[in-house]
């Protein structure tokens, strides 16, 4: 296994280190490109979103048997292309889970209580301090009633708000147990929503679900939250909708490279950089199940685990 060639980046050095002890492993920066000569001879390549993987893509790596994905999307990947050419795809379901849904709770905290127009005005006394809202007896809609979805409402419940969820199947009946949550419509839940977060797949149905036309639903108070992708969002739509006083704000971790600046300036958005995962916990888990699912693959394991095709 030692003559295996795997292209890895983001893994925690523990993670690393498992796989040099087995592989020939060259690191590579986050988004950089793999070189022809790479892409020849490797085996095993750890992908993130920020990576295309399609047809051309894979044509470039003759010898490639497992492209690991260092998260849970995997909408970055032709899966069908993967799987004509026999490469196995992989991800890391299930430890981004409690991270992400952490971050969904801040960015609303930051949103309502206008951090970042607080954090501007610490010089100019009280009398200057922007008022936000509580969360408390407020509706939160969730699309999207997945793992993250779930564990939002569940820490959501715990500030006292009201959940309402759309998701295309109907919720485990422990969670809407549990957080009393209700599943609504598309549009009864941009017409009722508070606060509407986002947690689905990107897929074609949801590409762009949030437009001028669900965006004009929405209460003029209500906030937007986004987790999952930045295609969800009609970005053009959401400036529009800021700027002319639509909405009135919104936390995103997920954006195009070119926002708007509609977005990007409004004094109640928040942005965070893709960091659902971003804490010590999540991304060391997320590292060890990228090297069990290459290890398992080149060492000719059928059981692999994390296989998404």
């Amino acid at each position: 296994m030692a003559s295996h060639q795997v292209v890895a980046c983001m893994l925690s050095e523990a993670a690393m280190t498992r796989l040099q002890n087995r592989c020939a492993v060259t690191i590579r920066h986050l988004k950089a490109p793999i070189s022809d000569e790479e892409m020849e001879k490797v085996h095993a390549i750890v992908t993130t979103p920020y990576d295309r993987v399609d047809a051309a893509f894979l044509d470039r790596a003759p010898n490639l048997r497992i492209i690991a994905q260092f998260g849970v999307g995997t909408d970055n990947i032709d899966l069908k292309a993967a799987k004509g050419r026999g490469v196995v795809v992989t991800h890391t379901p299930g430890v981004v889970v409690s991270a992400t849904a952490d971050l969904t709770l801040a960015l609303m905290l930051m949103v309502t209580r206008r951090c970042r127009e607080a954090g501007k005005i610490l010089d100019q006394g009280p009398e200057a301090m922007p008022l936000g809202f509580e969360l408390s007896g407020k509706t939160l809609g969730i699309i999207g009633m997945g793992q993250i979805g779930a564990a939002v409402a569940r820490r959501a419940q715990a500030f006292g708000m009201k959940i309402r969820y759309a998701s295309r199947r109907q919720a485990n009946p422990t969670i809407e147990r549990e957080t009393t949550a209700v599943r609504r419509t598309y549009t009864e839940l941009f017409k009722s929503s508070d606060i509407l977060s986002l947690h689905c797949d990107l897929n074609a149905d949801s590409r762009h679900l949030v437009n001028a036309g669900s965006l004009e639903q929405m209460k003029r108070s209500a906030v937007l939250i986004n987790t999952a992708r930045a295609e969800v969002i009609d970005e053009d739509a959401l400036a529009s909708a800021l700027t002319s006083g639509r909405l009135w704000g919104a936390g995103l971790d997920v954006f195009s490279a070119d926002l708007p600046d509609g977005i990007r300036c409004h004094p109640r958005v928040v942005l965070t950089p893709h960091s659902g995962t971003a804490t010590t916990e999540a991304r060391d888990a997320m590292s060890h199940m990228v090297a069990d699912s290459i290890m398992a693959c080149l060492g000719q394991d059928d059981r692999i685990p994390n296989r998404k095709a």
